[in-house]
């Protein structure tokens, strides 16, 4: 049978909402031209080829963050782990070199990706059994994490979509947050099973051909509110909304689409409080921050200001049917990115 692939045989691409798996993220099929329509030779499709992958989780005690970056055919990695009640961060991040081993798998359903390098070993894994996902990090020889989610044993409506970017670009992403954690989490000795923890993933696939100079803001809710019910959402601005937009909403699994989003912050100051809503005046959430992993370099033709603050966030949420969703205290992200990829 043959495999699955989001690019057409004639470099076609169906854009929005995907139902389903979309395969393989074969970039080069697609017959990328420059902004003046010129078509651009195949090198130029390796390079102007972007995808980040992050995975993460909430507790009341963890937050925890992982990634890898691939543009101008150049990876990194980060990882961090944030106790609350301590407010200590252990992070780590690397750019892979030629001594290191980087392979990256580009189906965001099945497959593995391994990062190794600066004694770090991070490994993604992708069962399209149960959907799985799967996150494996090791630091300085000693396995730290390991931990999963199951989108089919929830049932779970993951958001898939494929939106125009820029004149002649498109971003595919894939999104999931407010899902049930797994796994085990090792720290000086003591292993911490992420269930008793009640811990909450979010996962994060994007892929494409983005604008050269890229800026967004996000945010992400992965937890449990006082009822009990898992609560996710994706937020964000500066990326998917052109035909679709990645803005969701998910209670239990169930995934229901919100408005246009605006983000307020202080330039000076990205860790004071967030005011976070939409421009039908459904959402009015404030964000705040306990702590952050941020890269900031000026320098050079690829320059990039990232900031991803975890914390947590109140305020409110009205479904599509006319609930009053309370979010009191639920965790989650609040990022702010300009990078230049290539």
């Amino acid at each position: 049978m043959k495999s699955k692939k989001l690019v057409g045989p004639n470099g076609e691409l169906e854009i929005g909402i995907h139902n389903f798996p979309v395969g393989e993220i074969n970039y080069a099929d697609y017959p990328l031209r420059s902004a003046f329509r010129n078509l651009l030779p195949t090198s130029e499709r390796q390079r102007q080829f972007v995808h980040f992958h992050f995975l993460g989780f909430t507790s009341n005690d963890y937050i925890v963050g992982c990634s890898l970056a691939h543009a101008d055919n150049t990876d990194t990695v980060f990882f961090y782990l944030f106790n609350r009640h301590t407010k200590e961060t252990l992070s780590r991040g690397c750019f892979i070199t030629a001594e290191d081993k980087s392979e990256i798998n580009l189906n965001p359903d099945d497959g593995v990706s391994t990062l190794i390098g600066k004694n770090m070993e991070v490994r993604f894994e992708s069962d399209p059994k149960q959907l799985q996902k799967r996150l494996l990090v090791k630091l300085d020889g000693e396995q730290i994490l390991d931990f999963n989610f199951r989108e089919r044993t929830y049932e779970y409506q993951t958001l898939r979509l494929t939106t125009p970017t820029g004149p002649n670009g498109w971003t595919y992403a894939q999104k999931v947050a407010g899902i049930a954690a797994q796994g085990e989490l090792n720290i000086n000795g003591e292993v911490l099973n992420l269930e008793d923890m009640n811990a909450a993933a979010h996962h994060d696939f994007t892929a494409g051909y983005l604008r050269r100079d890229t800026f967004w803001n996000w945010a992400c809710i992965t937890g449990r509110n006082a009822e009990g019910d898992l609560i996710g959402m994706n937020l964000s601005h500066g990326v998917n909304e052109t035909s679709a937009s990645e803005n969701a909403l998910w209670i239990n699994g169930k995934r229901e689409a919100i408005a246009q989003i605006h983000f307020e912050y202080d330039l000076d100051d990205l860790s004071l409080p967030w005011h976070i809503s939409s421009n039908d005046g459904k959402i009015d959430l404030h964000f705040t921050s306990e702590g952050k992993y941020s890269a900031r370099h000026t320098d050079g033709d690829k320059p990039i200001d990232f900031s991803q603050l975890f914390g947590s966030f109140q305020g409110t949420v009205t479904t599509l049917s006319g609930d009053v969703l309370n979010i009191d205290a639920i965790p989650g992200f609040c990022e702010r990115q300009y990078s230049v990829w290539w």
